[in-house]
């Protein structure tokens, strides 16, 4: 992956989310060797353009009409390890979470490269897409 496929896919995060999404700052240089030996390729590009995106929200009785972070489009690299962690303790799966559904669930990248929805401890995960650009693709 190059950076032009990582700007693409912050361009389909920007045309779904709009005003609604916020990146936050790229990866700290200094972290690249650890994060390039335990992320997958793609996800790792990603990053270093910008260490997780925000999904804004905006209520008229909160936060004086301001948007404010609700939830993550893609988590930050120092939160995919730990619910990385969790996933492989709860599931006793490998894979990376990159995102969660934001009722629980979070979404994986599988060994193979495909990403996959996992909801309730004991079943297995549901299919969402065939790479990460594709999953950003289906946003």
């Amino acid at each position: 992956m190059n950076g032009d496929s990582m700007d693409t896919i912050i361009e389909m995060i920007r045309k779904k989310y709009g005003d609604m999404c916020s990146l936050r700052p790229p990866l700290e240089k200094e972290r690249y060797d650890e994060a390039r030996s335990v992320l997958p390729a793609e996800l790792f590009e990603l990053l270093k353009l910008c260490d997780g995106i925000d999904e804004l929200m905006v209520l008229p009785n909160a936060n004086d009409g301001k948007p404010f972070v609700s939830d993550c489009i893609l988590y930050s690299f120092d939160e995919i390890l730990a619910t990385t962690k969790d996933f492989a303790d709860i599931y006793g799966e490998d894979g990376i979470v990159f995102s969660g559904n934001g009722a629980g669930g979070c979404y994986v990248i599988m060994p193979d490269g495909t990403v996959y929805l996992y909801e309730f401890p004991g079943e297995d995960g549901d299919f969402c897409a065939p790479c990460l650009t594709e999953y950003f693709a289906g946003l």
